[in-house]
Formats: C-alpha cells, sequence, structure tokens
C-alpha cells in the first residue's frame, strides 16, 4: 500500500503542471474525490478536514460502561461488575451487537482515562526527607518466622534510602524511626513529610493535620517542618513509595533469615548501603552517592543531644519479684519488694530504674503470658528457700544464658535444679565469665554436674613449672630384708 503522504505529493505535482484530474485520478490509480481533496494542498494526509468520525454505537457503549464503573465504586469488592460482566449486561440487557474482548478494551480505555493531574516537581538539596511505614513484610527471626515493620527514609534530591526494622507501629516506634533515620543523614531537612498516620495526627489530615503532643517535642527537637499527605493520595510522598519497594526488593526478597532485630537492621543496612552507592537514577548524570554527600553538607546541625524516644512508668515491685508492663511480667534483683521503681521503655529494651539506679535492662517481650523472670534476680531467695526449687518458674521457664540451660537439660541427677543454682552462686564469688566456661566444659561432656563444674574450675589448676621426683636410695632395705644387717651380735 503506498504513503499517503507519497499520493499526496504526486497529486500536489500533478496538479501544479496542469495534469487534469481526471488524468492524475487515472495515472495513480486513485479516485477522483481523493484527487480533489489533496490537490490545492488544503488538506494533508495528516489532518482531518471533517473532524472525527462519530460512531454512536462505541458513545452509547462508552457511556454505560462509564454509569457501570461509577456504580462498582459504591459496592463492595467482591460485587463489582467484572469486563465480562459489562459485556453481558450490554448484550443480554441493552441487546448491544458487540464483542467481548471490544468491551474489554474500552474499559481499559475509560478506566484509564480521566486520571488526577499532576505538576512535575524539581527538589531543592536538603529541602525534604520523605518518610512512610513498609508495613508487614515477613522475616525469619530465631528460627521463627515473624512479621516485621520497617521504617523507611528517603530524599527526593539525591535519591538516597535508609530504613529501621521494628516488631510494630505504635508511637516508640515511629520516634525511634525518625531519631534513627536522621542520625544516619547526619542532619535534619528543612521539612519532613510523612502519611497521615495516627501516631502522628491526632485530628484532620493534610493541611488541616492537628500533631500529638510527643509528635510536637521531636518537632521543636530537630526543628524541622512535619507535612503531612492526603488520605489515600500516595503520589504526594512518590519518593517514600519507591524507598518502600527498593526496601522490599533489597532487603527482604528472599526473606532473611537472622538470629534478632540487631542482626536483621544490619541486614537491611548492608543492602541499602550497596543500593545507594551503587545505583544511579535514570536522567541523572550522577549516582546516588555521589548526590547524597552533597545533600549532606547541606542539612542542618543535629542538635547536641539526641531525643530521648523512651516512655516512662512508674510501678511496684511485687512479693514475686516482678513488675508489670502491658501484658508481661518482668523481674527485679533481689532486695526490692514493695518499692516503688521507673521503667524506662523503649522499642526494644525495658530498663528499670530504682531512685535514679540502673537496676536492670530487658529485652522487650510484646506476647502476653511470655514472663521474663531473670534466674539471677532469684537465686539468694532460692538458697533460702530449697524447698521452691523443684517448682521455681524462674529456673523451668526463666531467662538464663544457654550454659546454664544446657547444663540444666544435660545433668540426670535428681537434685539437677538444686546444682545449677549451686554453680550460679559460685560466680558471685568468682566471676560469671569463669563459670559459664566451666559449665560449657562440662555440658560438652554429656552428663555435667555441679562436682564437674568445680573440677574445671579448680581441680586442673597445676603449678606452672614441672617437678622432679626424687628417688631414695633403697639399698639398705634390701639388707635387712636379706638379715644381713642386723643389730651387733645378732643374726
Amino acid at each position: 500500500m503506498p504513503d499517503k503522504w507519497e499520493t499526496y505529493g504526486k497529486i500536489r505535482a500533478m496538479h501544479v503542471n496542469g495534469v487534469s484530474d481526471r488524468q492524475i485520478a487515472k495515472a495513480l490509480g486513485v479516485g477522483r474525490r481523493t484527487v480533489r481533496k489533496y490537490r490545492e494542498g488544503a488538506t494533508t494526509p495528516a489532518v482531518r478536514a471533517d473532524g472525527p468520525r462519530k460512531a454512536p454505537l462505541r458513545e452509547a457503549v462508552e457511556g454505560e460502561i462509564m454509569r457501570m464503573l461509577k456504580e462498582n465504586a459504591s459496592l463492595p469488592r467482591k460485587q463489582r461488575l467484572s469486563a465480562k460482566d459489562m459485556w453481558e449486561v450490554l448484550v443480554s440487557r441493552h441487546g448491544i451487537a458487540i464483542s467481548e474482548s471490544h468491551v474489554r478494551r474500552i474499559v481499559r480505555e475509560v478506566r484509564g482515562a480521566g486520571g488526577e493531574e499532576f505538576i512535575p516537581l524539581g527538589h531543592e538539596m536538603g529541602d525534604c526527607a520523605q518518610m512512610d511505614w513498609l508495613e508487614d513484610v515477613a522475616a525469619v527471626i530465631g528460627g521463627a518466622k515473624t512479621t516485621v515493620q520497617v521504617f523507611v527514609c528517603a530524599l527526593p534530591y539525591s535519591g538516597a534510602v535508609c530504613a529501621f526494622a521494628y516488631p510494630d507501629r505504635t508511637m516508640l516506634s515511629f520516634l525511634d524511626g525518625i531519631v534513627k533515620s536522621l542520625t544516619w543523614l547526619n542532619g535534619t531537612c528543612r521539612r519532613l513529610l510523612f502519611d497521615n498516620v495516627k501516631t502522628a495526627v491526632l485530628s484532620g489530615s493534610g493541611k488541616n493535620a492537628v500533631t500529638q503532643e510527643a509528635f510536637k517535642r521531636i518537632e521543636k527537637h530537630y526543628a524541622f517542618t512535619s507535612e503531612f499527605c492526603n488520605p489515600a493520595a500516595g503520589w504526594e510522598k512518590s519518593n517514600a513509595e519507591n524507598g518502600v519497594k527498593i526496601t522490599r526488593n533489597k532487603a527482604f526478597v528472599p526473606m532473611p533469615r537472622v538470629e534478632s532485630y540487631k542482626e536483621l537492621q544490619k541486614h537491611i543496612s548492608v543492602k541499602l548501603l550497596k543500593y545507594n552507592m551503587t545505583h544511579k537514577i535514570q536522567g541523572r548524570a550522577r549516582g546516588i552517592w555521589d548526590l547524597f554527600q552533597e545533600e549532606r553538607a547541606s542539612l542542618a546541625p543535629l542538635p547536641l543531644s539526641e531525643f530521648e524516644v523512651d516512655e516512662a512508668a512508674t510501678a511496684k515491685v511485687r512479693p514475686d519479684q516482678t513488675v508489670r508492663y502491658g501484658k508481661v511480667k518482668y523481674s527485679v534483683p533481689h532486695g526490692h519488694v514493695g518499692k516503688n521503681v521507673t521503667l524506662r521503655v523503649s522499642p526494644f529494651e525495658l530498663k528499670v530504674y530504682c531512685r535514679g539506679e540502673l537496676l536492670y535492662t530487658h529485652d522487650r517481650v510484646r506476647e502476653g503470658g511470655d514472663d521474663q523472670y531473670i534466674l539471677e534476680h532469684y537465686l539468694e531467695a532460692l538458697s533460702r528457700k530449697p524447698r521452691a526449687i523443684g517448682q521455681a518458674l524462674p529456673i523451668s521457664k526463666g531467662v538464663m544464658p544457654p550454659q546454664y540451660r544446657a547444663f540444666l537439660e544435660l545433668c540426670a541427677a535428681k537434685d539437677a535444679k538444686r546444682q545449677l543454682v549451686d554453680v550460679m552462686l559460685l560466680a558471685r564469688d568468682i566471676g560469671e565469665e569463669r563459670v559459664l566456661a566451666a559449665v560449657g566444659d562440662a555440658a560438652s561432656t554429656g552428663k555435667p554436674t555441679a562436682e564437674l563444674v568445680r573440677y574445671y574450675l579448680y581441680g586442673q589448676q597445676m603449678p606452672a613449672d614441672e617437678f622432679k621426683i626424687k628417688h631414695v636410695d633403697l639399698s639398705d632395705y634390701d639388707m635387712l630384708i636379706d638379715g644381713k644387717g642386723g643389730r651387733d651380735g645378732e643374726e
């Protein structure tokens, strides 16, 4: 099929040279109507002289499809009409002769039309950081599949991304994520852009958001201005949305297997550092890391002291030597029953203070019933009440070093728990490090006992220098035995 512009050019040339319409049509194999259309140059092949062709059937179908899509928006997801359902309605109810594939194509076009308009934006260096949550991703932590929440921070100017893992999305985790992000940036942007999260916003949304009191304090400490997105408006923080995808793809595909949240955080940091140092965003002349180092220098300096994210609470030590936070009991060292103590709670730790003195730092637990009994806290009580050892929860379910747990599991003696208490009391005099090493040696035999632990502690201490045995001359005794060495006058 000849090119329309080529035909158009020949018609114009022949007309200019005085060739009649009939001769042009015959020579080029086109109709006289086409010759008349192009000969004067009023119309070109690229432009229709009479406007777009009317398609009454398509217009009717599009109108009906738009009506059904509008109804869909108000229906539950499972009750919404699919493209196939719409085709069946058009054919059976309205008697429109149209193929299913044609309806599907129109549905795609109608759904894609009328999108929200946006204005392309440029970002100033150090002006803004965008923050969002990567929600409910999975990781194997300590052998158990665990749901993890990840706080993500992205810089629009450089494209740098950092992220921090938490077990939940509470206010403590949210504030801690901000502090860690600004620490990683080594400075503060003028504006921080967030989703309309309840941990920060008390009421309203977007420009009308009213922030929580705890969030106002961190704003003042780091001297940044907060901005919150409107509901269902992810494009307002597209860089954070992209940072969430990058974090998921780089750090959680495949599912990471680690022993602790600390190890998981190291895994995330390594993966994102590699991305930041090696990736270059399409259309930019320099890589992310190069731009980030430049942007870092433009950030406002951090305050001299880090914002204290910890939540404070008071509690009274119960007779079982515990305090309760949430649904979990945490043990307190010996000698504090009945006293009021202060709890400082962070996303991963719970610290117990009494009159300003730190008594103990617990790993924080969120599951009710998983009480944190530290066996060491109960040694004095158990030594005074030996009959309670057999049923003592701090022994059967308590938190203790793995060497002690191995001793308890491998010791075949009936009084294994009593022996474990005796062994742990040794650490008060000679240090836990030495005792743990001896317990580990005893457990390696497969049949540890308290006596064996003492042997590894004391029984192998030999003099540093080798000693020699001095042999005595026993020939005189041989003579006595032979009867030749008796007294004078005696045989």
